[in-house]
């Protein structure tokens, strides 16, 4: 056997398996705004209560402080959320706030769309070419990833045939129906989500995506902020990876505090950073852990209405209507033809880039924390002086997004794997061939045919799986949670491929290889943090790191025995 291959072989994938320890620098998210103030006059005040208390403490407390409770909407009752009318709300919510059974209370705040919508046009979207949506279509659109909307509703119009929608939620008082009758919400699922490669109307970022209405807003644009934090909360529960919010007004601490709860608990909160073109975020943008979102025009810049300041974290397309064809062009809700193609502008229309853009990343198999990242590190410097109140960390760009995954996590597992086949290979004495077949396998189970990611291919052609590695197939299918499950983050399918075909002559090669590539894969997912199973704690990279290794014993036991069968 030549020592000096082996060697060299074994040098490169030591280099290759350094590589995949880099992490890059935490990003921080910006400080928030305080709540609404209350008024000496009669109104609605929104009471966020302890979660913990029971029909009979309510009862008590109505009755210590006189007041009528009524919920804010029926699934706000696991958190407490009330809202009651009172003579005095000034009087009463300084009152409220010395009770211990209070943890926020407020006016209720009046939240609008903040898009506006023009005569429909028909123009090329420079919007999806300037933050580079190709690339996001070849790498899996999105696919298996869910993002409530939460907006005006969404109607299925009909370049938004074909793409999976959930079952809608109303949280505006009487309308049952999640249907849009508005015309903006289903205008930002459509920059989201638009049916793709479909022969007919406009592109969206992510079509993979299932998307879930939530109609907050009514046929005028307007909701109240207590049922719009409901409707967040019911997201969360309901097991969401994006929530997007077209939407804002004045500081509310009870949007805010639910916002911030929807991140806390792993979900990747998206809102409009507003349309005042002065300095000053609302709510929900002022969310601690919300990505605040302004907006460029069509040359990149910031557009003339965008609201900026401590807070806003990232800029994308909003349009521009008064630059002919700088709108945003979607399908949406029509009252005379039914359905039109119309382009709006607004902090409302570059939030849904943001989103889908995300979700792109998340079906790649990228942990939500690891998503945000790469998407700041990633972004355009527009501004010239790194992170500033205009752009945030910049204007984002998708395509160098995913080619920062692909550089920094596919493509080196990829390499790590197929050397370290080839180095197993010649410690076994295989020949030329099977070593070639054992490197393949190892490099696609650990990094998918990564290459594809570059390549012009249909979102829901069978080569965007391929380019996924397997171990992310059922995240894809399932959604990216199952990417991180002990189940899938595990060696337990390698293990059992190898129990049952690892002795087979024919087989052993591929078995090898598909163990091989599964425990680089594990192991770069330790190292980096990019897995998260076990609720991603401290358990983690243990687990990982253990699964690694038994992945690695199984394909060299696979070589191994090929090796004793032919030497007998």
């Amino acid at each position: 056997m030549a020592r000096k291959p082996l060697a060299l072989t074994l040098g490169i994938s030591a280099l290759a398996l350094l590589w995949l320890t880099r992490a890059g620098a935490p990003i921080q998210v910006g400080e928030g705004s305080g709540p609404a103030a209350a008024r000496s006059a009669p109104g609605t005040l929104v009471l966020d209560l302890r979660d913990d208390l029971d029909d009979g403490a309510l009862a008590a407390f109505e009755e210590r402080h006189g007041l009528k409770l009524e919920l804010s909407a029926a699934a706000s009752r696991d958190e407490a959320l009330f809202r009651a009318e009172v003579a005095d709300m000034a009087a009463t919510a300084r009152r409220l706030a010395g009770d211990a059974d209070v943890e926020v209370v407020e006016p209720v705040v009046e939240m609008q769309a903040l898009g506006y919508p023009d005569d429909p046009l028909w123009d090329a979207q420079w919007n999806m070419r300037q933050i580079g949506a190709p690339a996001g279509w070849s790498a899996g659109a999105g696919r298996g990833v869910t993002v409530a909307v939460l907006d005006t509703g969404i109607t299925p119009v009909a370049d938004l045939d074909g793409i999976a929608m959930a079952e809608g939620h109303a949280f505006v008082p009487g309308v049952e129906s999640a249907l849009d009758d508005h015309g903006h919400g289903t205008h930002v699922a459509g920059t989201i989500a638009q049916a793709t490669h479909n022969g007919e109307g406009v592109a969206g970022v992510a079509p993979g995506v299932t998307l879930v209405p939530y109609k907050v807003l009514s046929a005028h644009g307007g909701g109240s902020s207590d049922r719009i934090a409901a409707a967040i909360d019911h997201a969360v529960d309901a097991g969401v990876d994006v929530i997007n919010m077209s939407l804002g007004g004045p500081p509310s601490a009870v949007l805010t505090k639910a916002a911030d709860a929807a991140a806390e608990a792993g979900v990747l909160v998206v809102a409009a950073a507003g349309n005042s073109g002065r300095r000053g975020l609302g709510s929900p943008a002022d969310g601690k852990l919300v990505i605040a979102v302004g907006a460029t025009g069509p040359k990149g810049d910031k557009a003339p209405y965008s609201t900026y300041g401590v807070g806003v974290e990232i800029a994308a397309p909003g349009g521009d209507t008064t630059v002919e064809g700088g709108g945003i062009l979607q399908d949406t809700v029509d009252r005379d033809a039914g359905h039109a193609f119309k382009a709006f502008q607004g902090t409302s229309m570059a939030t849904p880039h943001v989103s889908g853009a995300l979700a792109v990343l998340l079906g790649m198999g990228v942990a939500p924390g690891a998503a945000v990242d790469v998407l700041f590190r990633t972004a355009v410097d527009v501004g010239g002086d790194g992170f500033d109140e205009i752009y945030g960390h910049g204007r984002i760009d998708l395509g160098a997004a995913v080619s920062a995954v692909v550089w920094r996590d596919r493509l080196p597992r990829f390499a790590a794997a197929a050397l370290l086949a080839t180095a197993l290979g010649l410690l076994m004495g295989f020949g030329p061939g099977r070593r070639i077949l054992m490197a393949g396998v190892a490099a696609w189970a650990a990094g998918g045919l990564f290459f594809l990611a570059w390549l012009p291919i249909s979102p829901g052609g069978g080569l965007a799986w391929l380019a996924m590695d397997p171990m992310r197939w059922l995240g894809a299918w399932m959604g990216p949670g199952w990417t991180h499950s002990a189940w899938v983050a595990a060696a337990w399918v390698p293990l059992l491929v190898t129990f049952f075909f690892g002795l087979n002559r024919k087989l052993a090669p591929w078995v090898g290889g598909f163990a091989l590539g599964c425990g680089v894969n594990l192991l770069s997912g330790g190292l980096d943090g990019t897995l998260a199973p076990l609720g991603g704690g401290g358990w983690a990279g243990p687990w990982l790191l253990g699964h690694a290794a038994l992945c690695l014993m199984a394909a060299v036991a696979v070589g191994a025995a090929l090796k004793m069968e032919y030497s007998a």
